[in-house]
């Protein structure tokens, strides 16, 4: 099995491959439904994050897909600092009074997807059509996030978002990723985790991935 979100790529052994997602914690709060598309042979779930349940993110995220704001520094956070800093008797500095934080705009999530088999194109098909779905929401114009996580401890979901276009939101991952393809895909994929993100430049490169097979 593999793992594809915290979000779950399971990618089982034998008769078939499926990623499955326990949604991470911080996703969770007014998390919606997730949507279900049956497509040829596949199977895939995804749900709608809104920029307004001010879902907060870290790493190196663009512009397009992340707003950072100031915000103001909340009392236990205020009371923690200056806790700390008389426990060690910390030279004395100013204690910030305001922080900046960066939410995840409108998009969409990759929860799961099921296929029968490996490497015959039904999963790409998959993730395709939730970008269709992505591109013709005004809010969302495209934007797809995943979660790529391993829990068979063999077997990695990395490669198969990172030739679709995806990005991590680390960049020495995908450092590391680009080393792999270097290397003419004769290795199995790191067995690297994290969020992965679809650049606005990858867009078509997604879209047009092995449509000539399906």
């Amino acid at each position: 099995m593999v793992s594809s979100a915290n979000y779950n790529v399971r990618i089982t052994q034998g008769h078939g491959s499926s990623i499955t997602a326990p949604v991470p914690t911080k996703f969770q709060q007014k998390k919606e439904e997730p949507k279900k598309i049956d497509v040829k042979d596949a199977k895939i779930k995804f749900h709608k994050i809104k920029e307004s349940d001010k879902h907060i993110v870290h790493g190196d995220w663009s512009e397009d897909y992340a707003t950072s704001v100031e915000v103001e520094a909340s009392s236990k956070e205020i009371e923690k600092n200056m806790e700390l800093m008389n426990r060690y008797r910390l030279i004395k500095f100013n204690i910030p009074r305001k922080r900046t934080v960066t939410y995840l705009k409108n998009c969409y999530i990759i929860d799961s997807i099921e296929a029968p088999q490996r490497y015959m194109g039904a999963g790409t098909k998959a993730v395709q059509t939730v970008l269709d779905r992505s591109l013709a929401d005004k809010d969302t114009e495209g934007r797809l996030v995943v979660y790529a996580e391993i829990t068979d401890g063999q077997t990695s979901p990395a490669g198969f978002f990172y030739k679709l276009g995806f990005r991590f939101v680390d960049k020495s991952m995908n450092e590391t990723m680009e080393n792999w393809l270097k290397k003419n895909l004769e290795t199995e994929a790191p067995k690297i985790t994290g969020m992965m993100y679809l650049p606005k430049n990858h867009i078509n490169k997604l879209m047009m991935y092995n449509r000539n097979l399906l």
